[in-house]
């Protein structure tokens, strides 16, 4: 255990070795007021990120920052037990490559996600591809994958977030966020009396122009906190906790959704199935978690490895002092460029020859085994919040090149 001081708050950290990039972005966080008051407990597999540092947990008060939460809001894993003792990989394969993934969508909407009560939903882009990326994989870590427990049950295994839905939230929130701490916050109440006052007395188009006017006028402060770190309150934290819920809900539905797909095209069934997020904002217990999973007494949780070890099956202990949280994964080892500059494709091959994939290639090099951390890495520092039930195996996996 090792602990990070600031200005503010002190963050306990539970990782047996931590980067010092990783130390300085949580020292730095700790210094500012974003923190106070807040319980700060930072995951063993803590690695530091674009501005913000994975495996951050801590309890939301009165403040958040819409970068630390990150733009793949909602991400997570979703785990469906299948009945199937036999399966057919190549067909299951051919399913995979039907559906949309990197950065494509569907051609038509797969089905009706309501994303006009989204408060922020006249500053969004392309709406409609939007609504059409729901049932969509995406690229980098996200993937298709079927794990064996050890009696030989399969779990078929997905991970995948909001798409560009939840980057497009959390990038309008941050700089929201950004122009609050540049003393903005009149002048939106000047913008939106303006709007309220034209629009009731028949002189909507005046609007515009009163608007640029008013913002001609207003002069704007110079921040003294990062812009990476600027948080966000009072209504306009009420307001992206309301986004941020509608977020995760098209994350979870957007992984049960590609399920129902596989399932569907492949006469696949299943037994049961659970969710286990770890980019996001638990609005009831309200706690940040990011590269974090919740572990709550009894709550059953996947931890991912990598595409050659597979995956931990666990229960949560509930472990407050935890924050109710767990690593969400073994962690990265390398970064994505120093992996596909160091790694290379027959030692990929090889390590991967157990597992049938179409996707060991030089677009995936950089997702290899070899850029993450083993599971001896991992599995004896998560005994503090969870119970290990048993590590899976994978056999097939599928990831975007």
């Amino acid at each position: 255990m090792l602990e990070i001081k600031g200005k503010v708050n002190t963050a306990i950290c539970y990782a047996k070795v931590i980067e010092e990039d990783a130390i300085e972005q949580i020292r730095t966080m700790c210094d500012y007021e974003l923190t106070k008051d807040s319980k700060i407990r930072i995951m063993p597999d803590v690695h530091a990120g674009a501005g913000c540092t994975i495996g951050t947990t801590m309890t939301v008060i009165d403040k958040a920052c819409p970068n630390v939460v990150g733009v793949d809001i909602g991400c997570g894993m979703y785990t469906v037990k299948l009945k199937e003792k036999e399966l057919d990989f190549e067909k299951i394969d051919e399913v995979c490559h039907y559906i949309p993934s990197g950065k494509n969508v569907w051609e038509g909407r797969e089905e009706r996600f309501d994303l006009e009560q989204l408060r922020c939903r006249r500053n969004l882009n392309n709406t409609k591809r939007l609504e059409r990326s729901l049932g969509t994989l995406g690229g980098g870590n996200h993937f298709i994958e079927i794990d064996q427990a050890s009696d030989g049950t399969y779990y078929l295994v997905i991970h995948s977030g909001s798409r560009n839905l939840g980057k497009q939230v959390a990038e309008y929130y941050q700089q929201l966020a950004v122009d609050l701490h540049m003393g903005k916050e009149k002048y939106f109440a000047k913008r939106d009396e303006i709007i309220k006052t034209y629009k009731a007395a028949g002189r909507g188009k005046e609007i515009q122009h009163t608007l640029k006017e008013l913002k001609k006028s207003y002069k704007t402060k110079v921040l003294s906190v990062p812009e990476d770190l600027c948080w966000l309150y009072g209504r306009f934290l009420e307001d992206y906790l309301h986004d941020v819920e509608i977020c995760q809900a098209f994350a979870r539905r957007n992984r049960e959704r590609m399920a129902e797909i596989i399932l569907e095209k492949t006469g696949m069934s299943t037994e049961e199935s659970f969710h286990t997020i770890h980019n996001y904002i638990d609005t009831e217990e309200m706690i940040l978690r990011k590269g974090a999973i919740a572990a709550r007494k009894g709550e059953k949780v996947l931890i991912p490895v990598n595409m050659r070890d597979g995956s931990i099956l666990a229960i949560g202990k509930g472990n407050k002092e935890w924050n109710d949280s767990a690593p969400h994964g073994a962690g990265r080892l390398m970064s994505r460029t120093r992996a596909k500059e160091q790694l290379d494709m027959e030692t990929y091959k090889e390590v991967m020859k157990e597992v049938y994939t179409t996707s060991v290639n030089e677009q995936t090099l950089d997702e290899a085994p070899m850029a993450y951390k083993s599971l001896e890495d991992i599995i004896d520092v998560v005994s503090e919040s969870v119970d290990v039930v048993e590590v899976m195996k994978p056999v097939f996996n599928f990831k975007a090149s």
